[in-house]
C-alpha cells in the first residue's frame, strides 16, 4: 500500500491505494503557495494523519516537485511515458516517513520550451493512448500522445488572459456586476475568432470588438463576458489545430469549461469527446514501472556478487 499525492499550487489531493484498489482520499485547498517558509513536511504530516504509518512509500506529482516546491525533480524530455518518470524520480528520505518519491515533470525544448507538472497523471491514467488531448484550465494544455507516451505539449494561457481582461481592462468596464451565462454570445465570439476571410487581424485586433460592438448597439453589455470567452477559446482552438484538422480530439474532464471547449470545437468542425481522468491509474502505472526497475537493479547486483 502506498500514498499518491497530487500537490498543485492551489490544492492538495492524496490517495491511499495499492495495485487494485483505492482505500481512501484526502483533499484540501492547501496548495504549495499556501505553505509558509517551506514547511512542507509539517503540512504533509497534518494532511495525511494516520495514513503515514500505512504507506510503504509516498509518491508526489505537481508543483510540489518544482523549484518552488519541496524537492525539485528533473523534467523527462518528450516523448515520455510512465517508465521515464519512474526511472528519473528523485528519492528523498525523512525520519519517520516512508521513502518520498518526487516524480519528474515532462518537457519539450524545441522550438520553444514547454512543460507540465502533474497533468500527466490524468493522461497516463486514460484508456485512450493516442491522439490529441486538451486539458482545459487557466493554462490549457494541448497534448499529443502516441503509444501511451506524451510526444508534444503546448500551453495556452487563454484562461488567465481572459480573467485579466474581465477584471481590469478597457472592455471590463462594460461588464455588469451580476452575471448570467449567455451561450449565444459565447458562440458568436468563437465564430468571430474563426472568421478569416473578411476580418482583419487575429485575437489582438478582435478583442476590441467587445467594446466597439457595444458602442454600435450590436452587443449587449451583459453579453460581453461570454463573447470574450468565445473569442479567447476560439482563438486557442484556431492556433492549436490549424488547417490540418484531426478526426477527433479528447477533452480531459467534464466540467463547465470543458463543455465550452466542446462547443467551440463543434463550431470549428472537429469532433470532440470527453474522457474521464483517473489519476490513481496514472500513479499505478508509474509505481509498477518503478518497482520493475528496482527489482531489475537488485537482480543485477545479486548476479554480480553485490559489487
Amino acid at each position: 500500500m502506498y500514498i499518491a499525492i497530487e500537490w498543485t499550487s492551489a490544492a492538495f489531493r492524496a490517495l491511499l491505494l495499492d495495485d487494485e484498489k483505492v482505500f481512501g482520499e484526502k483533499k484540501s485547498d492547501r496548495g504549495t503557495t499556501r505553505i509558509a517558509n517551506g514547511a512542507f513536511e509539517a503540512a504533509l504530516r497534518e494532511e495525511l494523519g494516520d495514513w503515514v504509518a500505512k504507506a510503504e512509500k509516498i509518491l508526489f506529482s505537481g508543483m510540489i516537485t518544482s523549484r518552488n516546491g519541496w524537492i525539485e525533480s528533473p523534467f523527462a524530455p518528450v516523448p515520455a511515458g510512465p517508465g521515464d518518470l519512474a526511472t528519473q524520480a528523485v528519492i528523498h528520505r525523512v525520519d519517520g516517513l516512508s521513502p518520498l518519491v518526487f516524480l519528474p515533470g515532462i518537457a519539450q525544448t524545441k522550438p520553444l520550451p514547454d512543460v507540465m507538472r502533474g497533468e500527466e497523471m490524468s493522461l497516463f491514467g486514460l484508456k485512450e493512448t493516442d491522439g490529441l488531448f486538451v486539458l482545459p484550465g487557466p493554462h490549457a494544455k494541448w497534448v499529443t500522445m502516441a503509444d501511451g507516451r506524451i510526444a508534444a505539449i503546448t500551453t495556452y494561457m487563454s484562461g488567465e488572459i481572459l480573467n485579466l481582461l474581465k477584471k481590469d481592462s478597457l472592455v471590463s468596464r462594460l461588464i455588469p456586476a451580476s452575471y448570467e451565462e449567455r451561450p449565444e454570445a459565447f458562440r458568436r465570439g468563437a465564430l468571430t475568432a474563426y472568421e478569416q476571410g473578411t476580418l482583419p487581424g487575429r485575437i489582438l485586433a478582435r478583442i476590441f470588438s467587445a467594446r466597439s460592438l457595444v458602442l454600435f448597439d450590436r452587443l449587449a453589455p451583459e453579453e460581453v463576458a461570454d463573447y470574450l470567452a468565445g473569442l479567447m477559446i476560439g482563438a486557442e482552438v484556431c492556433e492549436a489545430i490549424g488547417t490540418d484538422k484531426p478526426e477527433k480530439i479528447h477533452i480531459v474532464g467534464h466540467t463547465a469549461l470543458a463543455e465550452r471547449y466542446k462547443t467551440a470545437l463543434d463550431l470549428f468542425g472537429v469532433a470532440a469527446t470527453f474522457v474521464t481522468p483517473d489519476i490513481a491509474a496514472g500513479f499505478r502505472r508509474i509505481a509498477s514501472r518503478q518497482e520493475d526497475a528496482t527489482r531489475a537493479i537488485e537482480g543485477a547486483t545479486s548476479a554480480s556478487g553485490g559489487l
